[in-house]
């Protein structure tokens, strides 16, 4: 295999790979990238088993094959050459040498074969998304998706197609959930969905990260599809393969109370700052801020034997009866930093119920905190 290539390309290609690579498992050969060129075009490819990721650039091949080289350390190599071309051949023992103006080195590799199989996506059935859309969908989702390995259901994000032919993406880490439901305008209408994205599959936190990551919300467009247990994203020659989730994901609507009348709206960016304030004298235990809503405004307290107490009132549009809730304060951070909006509508209606957080510009769009004992 002998190839020659842009620096630029080369490393915009390789960056896509470096959140997929494993650095931790025992087999090695994770934490390689495998290296296919044929027919001007360099493939590459990278998987930790769950997760897989393909994509392709332009090249001058001089000589076809393939090779796999550990991808990180490729990375660093080639996002550093000053050279706007650099040129790799790869040694009969697997070694690549790789040639960029006045640099000269060379990187081990193995044989292609040792790689593990990558899974075909080409005859997959795709239904366009639109990327931005996918990426707001996940940015307002993502950080509400448990991380205890042990509730493995509730480790991704539920993802369905609606009766509406509307895109629904839940998740929820048992304290904390957060929704959002909207209407794609790319998809046809009489498109036959595969019965699994009916009935809703759950999607891992890291494959929504790398997909993330790897694509650009201005590049190409979005499309998904299933193929076995696995979700596929493709964008340009990109595509992202996750293993999707076994489990059942828990009945969501339950924990969804009916709408009341203690609403407030306050302003976003106020409520943040005293909320980021008060937070300084919240438990290191606990993380505990209590919530106090009345006509008066809204009043946030914190105290900790340690550090002390604080309480600041911020403005609201309230009209209903006095109630307080303690929460905590990180989950509300969270919910905060996700809304564009420049307002918050707060929803507390007791110290024991689920408290609705709504950005007021957006409807498809829902957020609950479960309070705390105070």
């Amino acid at each position: 295999m002998k190839i020659r290539i842009s620096s630029a390309a080369f490393s915009e290609e390789l960056f896509k790979l470096q959140g997929v690579v494993s650095h931790r498992s025992t087999l090695a050969i994770l934490s390689n990238a495998l290296l296919e060129a044929k027919d001007g075009v360099l493939t590459l490819h990278a998987t930790d088993l769950d997760i897989s990721v393909s994509t392709s650039c332009p090249c001058e091949v001089l000589q076809p094959g393939k090779v796999t080289l550990q991808a990180r350390g490729l990375y660093d190599i080639v996002k550093n050459l000053e050279s706007d071309t650099l040129e790799l051949e790869v040694e009969e023992n697997h070694w690549a040498k790789l040639k960029s103006g006045s640099v000269n080195c060379r990187v081990a590799g193995t044989h292609a074969e040792e790689f593990p199989h990558i899974l075909d996506t080409s005859s997959v059935q795709l239904f366009p998304i639109g990327t931005e859309r996918l990426l707001d969908m996940i940015e307002k989702t993502i950080f509400s998706i448990s991380t205890d390995d042990s509730r493995a259901n509730l480790t991704g994000a539920f993802f369905r197609v609606t009766e509406d032919n509307t895109l629904l993406m839940v998740s929820t880490d048992g304290h904390r959930l957060s929704k959002i439901e909207v209407a794609p305008d790319e998809f046809d209408t009489s498109s036959s969905f595969p019965e699994a994205l009916t009935r809703g599959i759950i999607i891992p936190r890291k494959g929504l990260s790398e997909l993330k990551r790897a694509v650009d919300s201005e590049g190409a467009e979005l499309s998904f599809g299933l193929i076995d247990n696995n979700i596929v994203f493709i964008s340009g020659p990109m595509s992202l393969s996750v293993r999707l989730i076994d489990g059942t994901f828990p009945d969501f609507t339950q924990v969804l109370p009916k709408e009341s009348e203690h609403r407030a709206t306050v302003e976003k960016e106020l409520f943040s700052q005293s909320l980021k304030f008060v937070s300084l004298f919240a438990s290191s235990k606990t993380h505990n801020v209590r919530l106090s809503l009345s006509s008066d405004g809204l009043e946030l307290y914190a105290s900790d034997p340690d550090r002390g107490e604080a309480t600041k009132v911020v403005p609201v549009e309230y009209a209903g009866a006095p109630v307080k809730a303690g929460f905590n304060f990180r989950y509300l951070k969270d919910v905060l930093g996700v809304i564009e909006g420049d307002a918050v509508s707060v929803e507390i209606i007791d110290t024991l119920s689920p408290t609705l957080i709504r950005d007021p510009d957006r409807e498809e769009l829902l957020f609950v905190v479960m309070p705390m004992r105070l």
